[in-house]
C-alpha cells in the first residue's frame, strides 16, 4: 500500500526539486563560455571594408566576443563556413505597424535577414490619435487584439507590441500625416497657431514616448494640405535632434522643386533628411535623376547629413486613389465618394486620372494588387488594367467601380521607373536599401491579395540579383547600406555593426546563393540562402525554417 505524503511534506519536496532545477539550470549555463558561437563565416561587421574569417560569440543577447574562437565552448555552434556572416539588416521603411501585433505570423521580413523595422513612415503612424481617430482604428485591429485594449499614443502602442510579442524589433517615426489628422482633420485648410502648437506639443509627448523623427507623406490626404512652414514648424519639436524623413510632394513632373523643398525643411528646422523611396518617375522625368542626386550632395557639402532609401524594382505600390487629384480626395474617404458621383465633376476627375495614368506609361503599367471588400473581384488580383479591359470595356470606368466599391481603398502597382536609375541609386553611397512594404506569409492571415514583391524580396535581392549577378557593388558595401548605414542615419548607439558589445542581431547568409523568389504574378515567397537569422540573440530562422521565438523589442529614442 503506498505510503500517505502529507501536503506540508510534498510542498517541501516540490520546493526542492524547483531549486535544484533552477541551481542546474544555472550551473548548466555556467558550464558553457557563450550561450551561442557562429563559427568560421565571412564576417562583414557593417563597416563597408572586406571581410575576414572567423567567429562571433553571443552571450544574454549581446555579441560578447569577435575572432578565434574555436577552443570555447557554447550551448549552440552554428557552422557559417563558406556563409556570409553580416550585422541584422534594418528596413529603414517598413510598413509593418498593423502586422507585428500579430506576433508570429510576419515572416517576410525576418526571413530576408531583417532584425529592425522602421515603422510609420509616409506621413503614417499608430500615434497620436483622437477620439473618432482611436474608435475607427480598433474597430479594425477588432480581431487582431482580442480582449487587449487600444491606445492612443505611442507609449500605448509599444506597450501592446511588446505584450503581444515581436519577431522582430521595432522603432517608429512620428507621422506628420497622422499628427495634422489627429489636431486639424481632414479639411483642405492652413493650421492655426493654435493647431501648430498643439501638433509640436502632440511630437514632444511622442518624442519623449520613444518615438524616432518625423515622416511626411506628401502626396497623400491630410498630410498634403500642409504647408512648407508649418511642416517646419512641426520638425523644430525634433529640437535639431533628430530626422524628417520625406515621401516627398511630388516625385515626376515636379520632383526637382519637391526636393527642394524637402531640403528647406530639415534646413530650416535643424534636422538631418532622408528622402524616402527616391525616384524619378515617368519615362519623360528618369533623365532628372542626374540633378537630383546633385542636389543631395550639394545639400550634403553644407555639412547637412542626407541620405535616400530606395527599394529594387521598378515599379511601386500604392493606393488605387492615388491615381485621383488630391483636391478629390479632400475632407476623408465619404466626401471622395460623393465627388465620384457627382456628374459636374466626372470629366475634371477622369481627366486627370487619364492624364496621370498615361504619364506612367498607360492601362498595362498599372496592376491591382489588393481588392478586400468584393470576394467576386479577387481574381483581379495581380493583374493589369488593361489585360481586365481587353474586351474593349472601358478601363476608366472599371477602376471608378473598383474604387467605389473599395470605399476609396484597394491597392495597386505602378510600372513607372527606369531599371538604369534603379541601379544606379542602389549603388549611390548615401542610398538604403529598403522595402517600403508590409511583412506578410506565404500561409495564414497574412497571406492576402497579390502584393509588390518586395515585402519578400527587397534584401535578397539586392545581395543576389545586383551584387552577385550584376556587380553594381561589392557585398560589403552593399552590407554597410543596409546595416550601418540606417543606424547611423538613426543615430542607433548598438545596432547596425558587428561589435563587441552591440546587440546581437545577425543575419547568416550565402553569397552564392541567396535570391528572391517572389514575382509579379507569385509574390507570397520567401528567398533562398538566408539560413539563419538572429534577434536578440535568439535564432528566429533556423535553418531556413522560423523557430517559433519572439524576441523583438521596441527600439525607443532617447
Amino acid at each position: 500500500m503506498p505510503k500517505t505524503i502529507s501536503r506540508r511534506h510534498f510542498m517541501k519536496i516540490s520546493s526542492g526539486i524547483a531549486t535544484a532545477t533552477a541551481l542546474w539550470g544555472f550551473s548548466c549555463q555556467g558550464l558553457y563560455d557563450f550561450d551561442l558561437i557562429v563559427v568560421g563565416g565571412l564576417i562583414l561587421d557593417g563597416s563597408g571594408q572586406p571581410g575576414s574569417v572567423g567567429d562571433v560569440g553571443i552571450r544574454d543577447g549581446r555579441i560578447t566576443a569577435i575572432g578565434d574562437l574555436k577552443d570555447r565552448s557554447a550551448a549552440r555552434k552554428i557552422d557559417a563556413a563558406g556563409l556570409a556572416v553580416a550585422p541584422g539588416f534594418i528596413d529603414f521603411h517598413s510598413h509593418s505597424d498593423d502586422e507585428l501585433l500579430m506576433g508570429g505570423n510576419p515572416q517576410s521580413k525576418v526571413r530576408q535577414g531583417v532584425t529592425l523595422e522602421v515603422l510609420g513612415q509616409d506621413g503614417g503612424s499608430m500615434a497620436p490619435l483622437n477620439a473618432d481617430m482611436r474608435d475607427s482604428r480598433m474597430s479594425r485591429f477588432q480581431k487582431i487584439l482580442g480582449n487587449d485594449k487600444g491606445w492612443d499614443d505611442f507609449a500605448g502602442y509599444f506597450a501592446l507590441l511588446e505584450k503581444r510579442g515581436m519577431i522582430t524589433n521595432a522603432l517608429s517615426m512620428l507621422g506628420q500625416g497622422t499628427l495634422r489628422q489627429c489636431v486639424v482633420g481632414e479639411d483642405d485648410r492652413p493650421a492655426t497657431s493654435a493647431e501648430i502648437a498643439e501638433m509640436q506639443q502632440l511630437a514632444a509627448t511622442a518624442f519623449a514616448q520613444g518615438a524616432y523623427g518625423i515622416s511626411s507623406g506628401l502626396e497623400y490626404t491630410p498630410g498634403s494640405f500642409a504647408s512648407t512652414d508649418e511642416i517646419i514648424a512641426i520638425c523644430k519639436a525634433m529640437n535639431g535632434r533628430g530626422i524628417y524623413s520625406s515621401h516627398m510632394r511630388n516625385e515626376d513632373d515636379t520632383v526637382l522643386e519637391a526636393l527642394e523643398e524637402a531640403i528647406t525643411i530639415a534646413q530650416s528646422a535643424g534636422v538631418d533628411l532622408n528622402i524616402s523611396h527616391m525616384k524619378a518617375s515617368a519615362r519623360r522625368n528618369w533623365h532628372k535623376m542626374d540633378a537630383m542626386i546633385a542636389r543631395l550632395d550639394a545639400a550634403r557639402a553644407t555639412g547637412m547629413t542626407v541620405s535616400c532609401d530606395r527599394y529594387p524594382y521598378v515599379a511601386y505600390s500604392t493606393g488605387l486613389s492615388s491615381l485621383f487629384p488630391l483636391w478629390s480626395r479632400e475632407g476623408g474617404s465619404d466626401r471622395f465618394m460623393s465627388r465620384l458621383q457627382d456628374a459636374a465633376l466626372s470629366d475634371s476627375i477622369q481627366n486627370a486620372v487619364t492624364a496621370k495614368v498615361d504619364k506612367i506609361g498607360g492601362w498595362a503599367s498599372v496592376m491591382i494588387s489588393s481588392l478586400r471588400k468584393n470576394e467576386q473581384r479577387k481574381q483581379y488580383e495581380g493583374k493589369h488594367l488593361e489585360e481586365l479591359t481587353s474586351d474593349g470595356s472601358d478601363p476608366y470606368q472599371l477602376l471608378l467601380s473598383l474604387i467605389q466599391n473599395e470605399n476609396g481603398g484597394g491597392g495597386m502597382v505602378g510600372f513607372a521607373m527606369s531599371e538604369e536609375n534603379t541601379s544606379r541609386l542602389l549603388a549611390y553611397d548615401y542610398c538604403m536599401t529598403a522595402s517600403d512594404a508590409s511583412s506578410l506569409a506565404n500561409e495564414g492571415p497574412l497571406h492576402r491579395g497579390n502584393p509588390h514583391p518586395r515585402g519578400y524580396g527587397t534584401f535578397p535581392r539586392l545581395l543576389g540579383k545586383y551584387v552577385r549577378q550584376d556587380g553594381i557593388m561589392p557585398l560589403e558595401e552593399a552590407v554597410r547600406k543596409i546595416t550601418a548605414l540606417p543606424a547611423a542615419m538613426l543615430n542607433l548607439k548598438d545596432r547596425g555593426w558587428l561589435k563587441e558589445g552591440y546587440a546581437a542581431d545577425v543575419a547568416i547568409f550565402d553569397p552564392a546563393t541567396v535570391i528572391d523568389n517572389a514575382t509579379w504574378g507569385d509574390p507570397h515567397r520567401y528567398p533562398s540562402g538566408i539560413p539563419y537569422v538572429i534577434v536578440n540573440g535568439e535564432i528566429v530562422i533556423d535553418q531556413e525554417k522560423y523557430s517559433g521565438k519572439l524576441p523583438g523589442i521596441v527600439v525607443r529614442g532617447v
